[in-house]
Parts: C-alpha cells; sequence; structure tokens
C-alpha cells in the first residue's frame, strides 16, 4: 500500500475514527444533486503506463474488479476497487473532476496525491440524503418495535462498547465507528439495505457520518437520531443515564 492510500479511500467514503471529532461535517451536511457510483484502481505515482495497459484490458473484457484485486493500492480493492456512491465535496478535485465528467460505464483516469487512478463510472442517480429523527420520533419507533411493529426499521448504535455500558436503548445493534474497517467489508450481511436505518450515537455526529456512509453503499432509508442519545435523555426519558 502506497502511503496516502487509506486516507483517499476515507476522504471518499467518509470513514470516522475513534473520538467522535466531527470529519468536515458541514459537508456532510450539504445537499448534492447527483451522485456516481465509482470503482478505481490505484496506483503508485508515474504509473501512467500501468494505468493505460490496465485500461486496455479492460477495455478488452477483463473486469475491472479482478484488475483491481490484483493492482490496486487502495483498500477498496478487497472490494474490487468499489468506492460506492460519491457526491461533489467528498473526495479530492481531481478525483471528482475525472468521476463527474465521466459517463456511466465509461473509464478515465486522473492523478492525485496519492498516485494515478484509473476509475469507471458504475451508475448515476439522485443523491440520496440522511433524514433526522427526532427524540420524540425515535420513542415512537422504538415503542413500536417494542409492541412487536417496526420490523422493516434496524437500529444502529456507533458508539464505543465502553459507551454503550454508561447508556444503551435497546434494540441497537452496536457497529462502533472506530471499528469501521473491522465491519465495513460485512456491512451488507450485517444490515439490510432494504429496511429503514436509524444511527445513533453520543450527540449524533458519528451516527451522522456513519448514515453518509450507509448511502454510499446503496442504503436508500437512512435516518439519524439528532443530539444522540443525550438528546434522548433530555427530551424523553430521563431513565437513560447522561455521561
Amino acid at each position: 500500500m502506497v502511503p496516502g492510500s487509506n486516507e483517499l479511500h476515507q476522504a471518499v467514503c467518509r470513514q470516522a475514527r475513534a473520538g467522535g471529532r466531527p470529519l468536515h461535517s458541514s459537508a456532510l451536511l450539504c445537499r448534492a444533486a447527483r451522485e456516481v457510483e465509482v470503482s478505481h484502481i490505484l496506483l503508485a505515482p508515474g504509473s501512467a503506463q500501468l494505468a493505460a495497459e490496465l485500461k486496455q484490458r479492460i477495455e478488452g473484457g477483463e473486469p475491472l474488479a479482478d484488475l483491481a484485486k490484483e493492482h490496486s493500492k487502495c483498500p477498496s480493492r478487497s472490494n474490487g476497487g468499489s468506492l460506492g456512491w460519491v457526491s461533489r465535496g467528498r473526495t479530492v478535485p481531481e478525483f471528482e473532476a475525472a468521476a463527474f465528467g465521466a459517463a456511466p460505464g465509461q473509464l478515465a483516469t486522473c492523478e492525485t496525491r496519492f498516485g494515478v487512478h484509473l476509475l469507471q463510472v458504475t451508475g448515476e442517480r439522485e443523491a440520496a440524503e440522511v433524514v433526522p429523527m427526532s427524540p420524540q420520533e425515535l420513542q415512537e419507533s422504538l415503542m413500536a418495535r417494542a409492541a412487536g411493529g417496526n420490523e422493516d426499521v434496524q437500529y444502529v448504535d456507533v458508539r464505543e462498547e465502553r459507551e454503550e455500558q454508561l447508556a444503551r436503548l435497546p434494540h441497537f445493534k452496536l457497529l462502533p465507528l472506530s471499528r469501521f474497517e473491522d465491519w465495513a467489508p460485512s456491512v451488507h450481511s450485517l444490515l439490510d439495505k432494504e429496511k429503514e436505518t436509524v444511527c445513533l450515537c453520543h450527540h449524533g455526529v458519528r451516527s451522522q457520518q456513519a448514515a453518509q456512509w450507509l448511502l454510499s453503499q446503496g442504503f436508500t432509508n437512512v435516518r439519524n437520531a439528532t443530539g444522540g442519545i443525550d438528546a434522548y435523555s433530555r427530551a424523553v426519558d430521563p431513565s437513560v443515564p447522561q455521561y
């Protein structure tokens, strides 16, 4: 892996690390009109000739996914080079220009500080948005689940294990954002992208990041618990401990 390749993967996928610090949270909250689904192969700087050769092989019928697993320096190689859905303002400018300038199915190359990219746009759509969920709405949803309903809703808590031990809500699956690289590759077996997905953290920042990433992976009905478990405790259920 070349230096910075993991940083690029994080820039595109908006991965978040431990500590709950916002990663350009204003960008996470902005609205975009269009998204593109992108796969790529990241090569070392100065690899324009190799990129041209791989481009010819793909045009000749070889799957980009197979070549990504063999040649790419990006962690996305384990997923066939797929970066999921990308919106404007969420990756480096050179990569964004190439991705949004290409038609679906078209191959394009660009060079960034991370290296040489051979990318392919595999789809485009109107940008999906994370929908806020108020503490009152979350309480109603959890009460409906407790009564035997809301089976088409799944709940995801992205806090740390130590935080969950201090305060927790029922029905939430714990997927700590600090362990993103452990569970992200199997997210489609852990969660159903067809269901409404509610994300929760302490104050709503990490869960917003997780929700935005889920949208990039094809989840279309994603909600963020506004203010997190702290707001839930203060607004609707003081029996939930604050910390």
